[in-house]
């Protein structure tokens, strides 16, 4: 009688590789799309201002209305949210065949990142449709939340140390923070594009939706840094160790820069 018991089958382990990389592919493409796309219009919105500046006073025209942006922004916006809908998807499809914490942890970073560009994604267009960009940043940390409640409930068995729970918390606040200056800097370009006057500090507007964001970044840091601190010291593998101090890496830059945030708001206002 033939004996079926063994190790998984090889297939399952193509599988898991080709669904990783291709969810990191998607995490990076629909990134560049949304990059882009950004570079794409301000190139347009600053070209038509410089024609626009000999044929009328200056201050007193728009580069289109904020219909005419909300549009422009509909088609980077729409192929990158599907590239990373396919990304997330790929890294679901991945965790069917991890059988190991580090194939977990792989594929929760690629389904992590693109869930987080994903709403991205979607915040981004609605940047042309209110008046405050800060207005988004409760909108951003309650999508930030949520997909971070997801990878832990979805990839509970990678996140079973407080190593692993520190370096999820510290990929989470760099995302947001990304995610936060991407959309900080759309709230400018709509400035450029869509008011007649000259934007008011337009750098400060980053700093201040930065600001925002930092908040409830920095309080996830602060937990991600005393919970690396914590599995650093009772690590009772090399493995561990090393999630851990990957851990305490992620969030010590970006604890700096929360606390830093309000002295350089405070430099640009004086």
């Amino acid at each position: 009688m033939t004996d079926h018991s063994g190790p998984a089958p090889v297939p399952n382990k193509r599988v898991l590789r080709t669904m990783h990389r291709l969810s990191l592919f998607c995490a990076l493409t629909g990134l560049a799309v949304l990059i882009g796309g950004f570079i794409v219009l301000s190139t347009s919105v600053f070209d038509e201002m410089s024609a626009s500046a000999n044929l009328v006073i200056p201050g007193e025209f728009a580069v289109m209305s904020d219909g005419e942006f909300v549009r422009s922004l509909l088609p980077a916006a729409g192929v990158a949210g599907i590239v990373h809908l396919a990304g997330v998807i790929a890294g679901f499809v991945g965790r069917k065949h991890a059988e190991e914490r580090a194939e977990l942890g792989r594929c929760a970073l690629g389904v992590g990142v693109n869930a987080f560009f994903l709403g991205c994604a979607g915040i981004i267009p609605a940047v042309g449709l209110v008046p405050d960009p800060r207005a988004l940043v409760p909108l951003l940390a309650v999508c930030g939340g949520a997909v971070l409640f997801g990878c832990f409930s979805l990839f509970e068995r990678f996140f079973s140390s407080a190593g692993a729970t520190s370096v999820g918390l510290g990929v989470a606040g760099l995302l947001t923070m990304g995610e936060a200056l991407l959309i900080a800097l759309f709230a400018v370009l709509k400035d450029f594009a869509t008011t007649s006057e000259d934007p008011f500090l337009p750098g400060l507007t980053v700093v201040i939706v930065c600001l925002y964001a930092g908040v409830p970044v920095g309080i996830a840091q602060l937990t991600g840094l005393i919970k690396g601190i914590r599995a650093r010291r009772n690590a009772d593998s090399a493995a561990e160790r090393a999630l851990a101090t990957w851990g305490i890496v992620l969030n010590v830059p970006l604890c700096w820069c929360v606390l830093f945030l309000p002295l350089v708001v405070l430099a640009a206002i004086s």
